[in-house]
């Protein structure tokens, strides 16, 4: 592919090895000859290389999280902001989608990712200057990062290329091997499921989430190849993609690998929803595994997410849910901040004042009208929102988390739905509504489970509240379903918060995936487009 070839090699050239890798920080330094056979040599580069990787993973998390998992969720503004910004990301949260629309072009950079795994795989798998248990561990994580990329791939565009050689590193010319097709859908499944399966067999008995110090819970583990697998598998029995059918078969895999992530890592849920995010508490309990960010290193982007208190219209000309004035509440002065995303007002009105994630979650910013009575202007997320530093600022440098516990009971409260097991939908529901609610918890919050389409929207709810910001909403509409077998929640108005089905599945039912752009179709004879997008 001639657009993903120079992609892959300007990936190469930028991803950056590790100097040192004995703290949870990424420390990293460039090296420009990896890609050679002059460069694997000893425990140290290899070691160098998974930091790098994880580097690069750090450089996807907002594509993964944000963009992917969020933006076409139905739940952000788009327009202008309650502080007087033009928010971004509109044409994507709009399902503004054709061929000249994409959303994201050449296959959101995945590829050069990708190579650079397939390189570890290559130079490592049979290499003798690593010992043989680190060697094992390294290449669990590889496999691992590799199902999740291609994972996101599939979602987003069913069939696509699959990449699993380094051809283009080694020096092959051939175009009719640098030109790759999409495979189809079932082909890419199978291959996911496939490195899932190396990534466990490799990892084998290793359960520690930082074996070799290298940092804990922010590289890739055991525990996060179990709950992908489980993700996964998940999917696979309830979405039909292309000639890949759902099978429901699959659930059996996904139920016992989950039940083997809540039982087999010492997890356990922080007994206050806000700690969970602590940038002072990261690596807790809950977590499974996060993107590091840290102070002069990286910051998460959430500072997108409040208000400005220059530019903005929010400070002092807005008041608090008390009445008073306000004045920069989260001390956001000099951070840089600018409310570039916002959630609707429906969402903040789904939590119960009694549910700690509620202010947890949002600042809520309000007028006052000719009685003095409060009025909604917006929103701003106070979640994962960093910490002020020893200079005073505001630094956004909480960790992204992709897995965490309460994401798997309410995984497993979805598999139960499916099984016909009202019990076990009701525990795991309660496990995380119990902590959301804390000392507020009363039988009235319990939940009680129905039917099967009471329930699937009850576990939805829950993950609206709990998963703010964390990329799932998308995904859980593309995959949950009003009846069993029935059409994704994304066609139904149970799941829009203003009545209207987010997609018009009489018109609009191919945008369940995303187009290719004109650019990386032109310069590559071996690609289709996406279908319903042709034109």
């Amino acid at each position: 592919m001639k657009i993903s070839k120079i992609t892959i090699f300007t990936s190469l050239l930028m991803l950056l090895i590790a100097a040192t890798s004995c703290s949870d920080k990424l420390e990293l330094g460039p090296i420009d000859y990896y890609g050679s056979e002059s460069y694997w040599k000893t425990e140290a580069h290899a070691e160098g290389y998974i930091d790098g990787i994880h580097k690069h993973l750090r450089d996807a998390a907002w594509q993964h999280t944000i963009v992917f998992g969020e933006l076409r969720g139905g739940h952000y503004i788009t327009g202008t902001s309650g502080d007087g910004s033009s928010v971004s990301g509109g044409s994507i949260a709009s399902q503004n989608f054709d061929a000249n629309n994409t959303g994201v072009s050449k296959f959101g950079d995945l590829y050069g990712r990708i190579t650079n795994l397939n390189l570890f795989i290559a130079r490592v798998t049979d290499a003798d200057f690593i010992g043989e248990a680190k060697k094992n561990y390294f290449l669990g994580i590889v496999h691992g990062i590799r199902a999740f990329y291609y994972f996101d791939l599939y979602r987003i565009y069913g069939g696509v290329p699959l990449r699993l050689g380094i051809e283009v590193i080694d020096g092959e010319l051939d175009p009719t091997k640098l030109y790759l097709p999409r495979a189809t859908p079932a082909e890419v499944m199978t291959q996911i499921k496939s490195d899932l399966q190396k990534s466990l067999d490799y990892f084998g008995t290793v359960n520690s989430f930082n074996p070799y110090g290298m940092g804990n819970k922010v590289y890739w583990n055991k525990a996060a190849t179990e709950a992908l697998i489980g993700e996964v598998y998940l999917w696979n029995s309830k979405v039909s993609t292309g000639n890949n059918s759902a099978n429901e078969a699959d659930l059996t895999v996904a139920k016992q690998h989950l039940l083997n992530v809540v039982n087999n890592y010492g997890l356990s849920l922080q007994n206050n929803f806000e700690d969970v995010f602590d940038a002072r508490n990261k690596a807790n309990s809950e977590i499974i595994f996060a993107i590091r960010f840290a102070e002069n290193e990286a910051s998460n982007g959430f500072g997108q997410y409040v208000y400005n208190i220059g530019t903005g219209q929010t400070t002092n000309s807005s008041y608090l849910e008390d009445g008073s004035l306000f004045v920069d509440p989260l001390q956001v002065a000099g951070s840089g901040s600018m409310q570039r995303y916002e959630y609707k007002e429906e969402l903040f009105r789904v939590f119960d004042i009694e549910d700690n994630r509620r202010d947890a979650t949002f600042l809520a910013a309000y007028t006052k009208d000719e009685e003095e009575n409060l009025v909604y202007r917006g929103t701003h997320v106070r979640k994962n929102i960093g910490l002020i530093n020893n200079s005073g600022n505001r630094i956004w440098i909480g960790d992204m988390p992709f897995y965490r516990l309460s994401w798997v009971y309410l995984t497993l409260a979805e598999i139960a739905n499916m099984e016909g097991d009202n019990d076990k939908v009701e525990e795991y529901i309660n496990l995380v509504r119990e902590r959301a609610y804390g000392e507020n918890w009363a039988p009235e919050f319990e939940f009680e489970a129905g039917d099967f389409t009471t329930n699937e929207l009850a576990i939805l709810a829950e993950k609206d509240k709990e998963f703010v910001q964390e990329g799932q909403r998308w995904w859980d509409l593309r995959r949950m379903t009003l009846t069993k077998g029935g059409k994704p929640l994304v066609f139904t108005q149970q799941a829009s918060f203003n009545g209207d089905p987010i997609l018009n599945e009489a018109t609009e039912a191919h945008k369940l995936l995303w187009p290719l752009d004109r650019g990386l179709l032109d310069n590559d004879d071996a690609l289709e487009q996406t279908p319903g997008y042709e034109n």
